[in-house]
């Protein structure tokens, strides 16, 4: 095969071979001897059967080489028959093109350079797993033009640039360049490298090479601008709730209408990105600040990481924990509703929807109609454009209500956080004053990532209809085909373009495959996805970072996607690869938080805080280490992560 036949890499060939005549590894008969090909003839896996391989390297790279010729004729992946005779002559039998063969899942990848570092850390909660082409030319080209104006504005040298300079995409999957990001570092005086890869991933990288330094002039001036900005947070949150509030997009008209009024009002969403950038960076800035302060200078232990989590727990009125706390407000409701359990609680997931939306319902109802009109633009991996957010697609928060309920049915009083005590910061005069800022820095962060998500959720109702005119139109064979197809080709489409409906269809078989993909945290040029972790045995301790203080021991939930998280019970410590503001409404049921990936400020450590429950994130390797069932300890203080 001159393409993976199972995941649709055009970069791997597959050789299969067995002794004698083909007709038995046809007929399933034998089992071949396995080779994972290079495209320049290199091995980069063997499956053998014997002690010794069938095929030698040689003859290996002859496969390779004349497999391709052929493919380079055919213009197509070929599925190819051969034969090499005791003399050695290599025979080609039969070729023919590959059968049901998904689009390339490195179709529209960034184009690598050996000397670029990239990270999944923040990108990778904000928008986890692959995204869709639509998602790719919209919010990833958002977020690198927010980027690049805040940058600018900010004093760094940033050329102009009509590609992404910040955001790169490997396999579906979005990642932030740190080289060209350490742009800010080099240009601004209090600004470098160090503070930027702690905000970001949570330590400082080695593989980062420090930028060369603008002159001290330069840095102390950009640093004022920076300065200025940073205190300028509440204009940029009124600007963005401004542009929110003026923003309309066309619902009614001929598909060509509908993407030119999408078209037109595009430059709103990098707009909104840059305001939210601006209005959030001071969250991201003050923590590594203050973990310097506390740490006097010296690499920060694992008790200053702690330290940190409870300084911010003091955030009050955070826009996400009362995404949290309105699901309590809701069971509070059902509580006192004489038929909840049976007409909610045991019910199937859409027969309690349809129970909870009636007048039967009650206050319960009305509660529930609240919820959604304020958070139901949200969602988990709520900045995909072909994710549909709670007021379109209830049922997520429907199961996390009836987790909720029937643990409540069970256990009988919420969980209400412990006040904290932050001696640290009480102890510190800079601490006492910068605490205060901090705390309003993650208030402003957390409502103007909904109202970044807010427009999203606008354009997402534009594309719908947009999908669903261009299928009644007869462009698509289905509204959901639009979202993978980049915003630019959908333009193509309408004027004439008409194999892109088929190439939409084939994307959309392969991102099953890019979904669930794991990466290296930080790499250079192109990565490679990760293979299985292998379960941890005995005692050992994972280490991450701690974000929100405690100790507990219970039973572990291992979650890798949100439907999973259905079956979370009362106590338990949940495991994820990270959590987004979609995850919040479980959190009044889970006794502790461990997380792959994360920081201080990431929506689920915000969230632990303020209901008071340990949280470890960057664990990296935790969804994979531990097992649902497994008793495991939780310790906020530390950081770490042990079956016990």
């Amino acid at each position: 095969f001159t393409a993976h036949p199972v995941n649709a890499r055009r970069d791997q060939l597959v050789i299969d071979a067995v002794t004698g005549l083909g007709e038995t590894l046809v007929s399933g008969r034998a089992t071949p001897d396995h080779f994972l090909m290079a495209r320049d003839g290199s091995v980069l896996a063997r499956d053998l059967q014997g002690d010794e391989p069938i095929l030698s390297d040689g003859e290996l790279v002859r496969l390779t080489e004349g497999a391709l010729r052929a493919e380079e004729r055919y213009g197509a992946p070929l599925d190819m028959e051969w034969a090499i005779d005791q003399a050695g002559a290599l025979r080609w039998l039969q070729a023919r093109p590959i059968t049901q063969l998904p689009a390339d899942p490195n179709e529209l990848d960034t184009k690598p350079n050996p000397e670029d570092v990239y990270t999944w850390c923040n990108i990778g909660e904000m928008m986890p797993g692959a995204v869709t082409p639509l998602t790719f030319s919209v919010t990833a080209r958002g977020i690198d033009l927010g980027m690049q104006w805040a940058y600018r504005r900010m004093g760094a040298k940033v050329p102009q640039s009509e590609g992404l300079r910040y955001v790169g995409m490997y396999f579906g999957h979005l990642f932030l360049n740190l080289s060209n990001l350490s742009e800010l570092a080099s240009a601004v005086a209090g600004s470098s490298k160090s503070q930027m890869c702690i905000a970001l991933c949570g330590r400082d990288i080695e593989e980062l090479a420090d930028p060369e330094p603008e002159p001290s002039w330069r840095r102390a001036f950009n640093g004022a601008r920076y300065f200025s900005l940073l205190v300028s947070a509440t204009k940029h949150r009124n600007d963005l709730d401004a542009l929110l509030a003026g923003l309309h997009l066309p619902e009614l008209g001929t598909a060509r209408d509908l993407f030119c009024g999408i078209d037109e009002n595009l430059p709103q969403v990098w707009r909104a990105y840059e305001l939210h950038l601006l209005s959030s960076s001071s969250a991201g800035a003050l923590s590594p600040i203050l973990l310097g302060i506390l740490a006097k200078g010296e690499a920060p232990t694992q008790e200053h990481h702690a330290e940190i989590a409870d300084m911010l727990a003091g955030a009050k009125n955070v826009e996400s924990a009362d995404i949290a706390e309105g699901v309590e407000r809701v069971i509070d409701r059902l509580l006192v509703h004489e038929g909840s359990e049976t007409a909610f609680a045991a019910a199937d997931p859409e027969a309690a929807l349809a129970w909870l939306r009636s007048s039967e319902a009650g206050e319960a109802s009305r509660e529930f109609a609240h919820y959604l009109d304020r958070h139901g633009h949200r969602a988990v991996r709520e900045l995909e454009l072909r994710q549909k957010e709670w007021a379109v697609d209830p049922a997520p928060l429907v199961a996390s209500l009836q987790s909720g309920l029937r643990a409540r049915l069970e256990l009988g009083a919420r969980h209400r956080p412990a006040p904290r005590l932050q001696v640290a910061a009480l102890d510190h005069p800079i601490l006492r004053r910068l605490l205060p800022l901090a705390h309003a820095a993650i208030r402003t962060r957390e409502h103007t990532k909904s109202a970044l998500v807010a427009v999203t959720t606008a354009f997402k109702h534009a594309y719908r209809s947009l999908g669903s005119q261009m299928t009644e139109e007869g462009w698509l064979p289905d509204q959901d085909a639009v979202f993978f197809l980049t915003h630019q080709e959908i333009g193509e489409l309408l004027a004439g373009r008409n194999q892109l409906a088929e190439i939409a269809v084939s994307r959309r078989r392969v991102i099953d495959y890019q979904m669930p993909l794991h990466f290296p945290e930080v790499f250079r040029d192109r990565p490679e996805p990760l293979g299985p972790t292998p379960i941890a045995s005995g005692d050992g301790a994972l280490v991450g970072k701690p974000v929100s203080r405690g100790k507990v021991t219970g039973r572990a939930r291992v979650v890798e996607n949100l439907e999973q998280a259905a079956a979370l019970e009362a106590g338990e410590i949940l495991i994820a690869p990270i959590t987004d503001v979609g995850w919040t409404p479980y959190f009044s049921l889970i006794a502790g938080l461990a997380t792959d990936v994360g920081s201080a400020v990431s929506h689920g450590a915000v969230v632990a805080r303020e209901y008071g429950l340990p949280a470890v994130v960057n664990l990296r390797v935790a969804t994979s280490c531990i097992q649902t069932g497994d008793l495991v300890m939780l310790d906020g203080d530390r950081g770490t992560l042990t079956r016990v």
